[in-house]
């Protein structure tokens, strides 16, 4: 998330914004067509001399932007090799023969099921930390 918005209050740490929401191009740097959007709160780990109405660019930090591209590269492979190592188990619940095909259409439904899980989770606003302001307009 690399977004602008607009500092509207500043009591001590906490930090409220509006984000700006342009239905222009996405490449286009010309914030001043933006709508405000909800408010929401930020943390300004720079430390940078804020002030209300200032236009911000926000983001969370590129540690957890990688941490968790990753896991939502291997969470589904890790959950395809579970499917393949748990299908003796279900083919014992479910009486059916442990094939090849049965292990690669369980491993599928696994790897199906984990990308689902992973698409649902990065629509939604469940963050881990707060966005931080990475610098001033």
């Amino acid at each position: 998330m690399r977004d602008f918005a607009i500092v509207k209050a500043i009591d001590g740490q906490k930090i409220e914004v509006v984000s700006l929401i342009s239905d222009a191009c996405l490449a286009c740097n010309d914030i001043h067509c933006a709508k405000d959007g909800k408010s929401f709160h930020v943390l300004n780990k720079k430390n940078l001399p804020l002030q209300e109405n200032n236009i911000i660019r926000i983001g969370f930090p590129r540690i957890l932007n990688g941490f968790l591209g990753l896991v939502s590269l291997l969470f589904p492979i890790l959950s395809c090799v579970a499917g393949f190592l748990l299908t003796p188990y279900f083919s014992k619940r479910l009486e059916f023969a442990v094939t090849q095909s049965s292990q690669a259409c369980v491993s599928g439904i696994f790897f199906v099921a984990a990308s689902l899980i992973v698409f649902v989770v990065s629509r939604t606003d469940i963050h881990l930390t707060h966005p931080e302001v990475i610098q001033i307009m």
